[in-house]
């Protein structure tokens, strides 16, 4: 398989668009024609792991952390991230990442790391991230409508999670009059028309908006089609990164360490405000990596504790004062499940490759 074909499956499961701002997530290094056939999933990119790669033969790691999160004006050795990248080229390893894309998946690391710990149920906060997108709206013929919603819906839109071709479809009267210079599909030139038409609507990715456009004047059977596009709200949000979880009864606070240090591949390394350590736990806040900035979100959703990465000092004394339980295991070991993540996400979608999870 061309790596360019594994990364477009990748990214109609884990939409780039769903990044945050500034997050440089996708394809780093690398060339997209070359074929592959072996994908080691790591956490990041190191010079002990790239050693593990390389032995394992991989034609491409797949991270969760980018190498490159700023451009890169040189490439030295004495560098680690320049070193690295430096390393990666010359051994001809890919490199890709799906950093908060993944982080706001709604089938990411903190649902299934609730999942391991016992829970018997957990949802995400927010519903499920949007890519930024717009709306097509556009006039066709009855007759014509089929032909011009699959031309869109293969330029990009009308894909709606799992689904495509998706539309909303609405009869109406149009109106027009063309000059002299014209050859109206329908009508006569210089005399005012009235017709039965079909509004369509569908929704597109931003990125795709002139490919769209373009499907769109090739498809449609007047001369000049109108057409409008609306932008829509962009659907993510860094609360999307914060999963409620409920344990079918109580537990003590000493069982929840007990399950959180069977729950990850990496060990982790505790570091717990407790005002209230006789309270047990039933509900129970959940995000990977960094959940500083989170701790009045899971301060105000009444729970029992909030798991999670890592928090700052100042933010665990906020926390205290808010009388938040709070647990953090180290940001490293809260996304360790991110090999096993995105093995299942993708497993069932790609073939002929052999994946190594590190």
């Amino acid at each position: 398989m061309k790596l360019n074909e594994f990364i477009k499956i990748v990214e109609r499961v884990i939409p780039l668009e769903w990044a945050l701002e500034n997050d440089p997530v996708g394809l780093q290094i690398g060339d997209g024609n070359r074929e592959i056939q072996r994908v080691a999933l790591a956490m990041e990119t190191s010079a002990k792991l790239l050693q593990k790669v390389t032995a394992k033969k991989a034609d491409l790691l797949f991270v969760h952390h980018p190498l490159l999160f700023r451009p890169l004006k040189r490439i030295l050795e004495n560098d680690p991230v320049q070193r690295l990248a430096r390393e990666l080229i010359r051994r001809d390893i890919a490199l890709y990442a799906a950093h908060t894309n993944l982080d706001l998946h709604p089938q990411g690391m903190a649902k299934i790391w609730a999942l391991k710990l016992g829970c018997k149920s957990a949802k995400p906060l927010l519903a499920r991230p949007q890519a930024d997108q717009l709306k097509i709206v556009t006039f066709i013929p009855p007759g014509h409508v089929d032909h011009v919603r699959e031309a869109l819906a293969k330029a990009g839109a009308g894909r709606i999670g799992e689904y495509d071709l998706c539309s909303f479809n609405l009869e109406g009267v149009g109106t027009f009059r063309g000059s002299e210079h014209t050859n109206p599909f329908l009508g006569q030139a210089g005399v005012f028309e009235q017709e039965q038409e079909i509004r369509l609507e569908m929704i597109l990715p931003t990125k795709r908006q002139n490919a769209v456009v373009n499907a769109l004047y090739a498809s449609h059977p007047y001369e000049e089609p109108a057409y409008d596009l609306y932008p829509l709200q962009s659907g993510r949000d860094i609360q999307q990164a914060v999963w409620l979880a409920e344990f079918e009864k109580k537990i003590t606070w000493q069982e929840l360490e007990k399950r959180v240090d069977k729950s990850l591949p990496l060990s982790p390394t505790f570091v717990n405000v407790r005002p209230d350590p006789q309270r047990k736990i039933k509900t129970l806040a959940i995000s990977t990596g960094s959940g500083s900035s989170l701790i009045p979100l899971a301060s105000s959703l009444g729970g029992d504790a909030y798991l999670t990465g890592e928090v700052g000092y100042h933010q665990l004394w906020e926390a205290e004062e808010r009388g938040l339980n709070v647990m953090t295991v180290g940001h490293g070991s809260s996304e360790s499940l991110f090999p096993e993540t995105v093995h299942a996400l993708l497993q069932k979608h790609v073939d002929g490759i052999d994946w190594e999870l590190m």
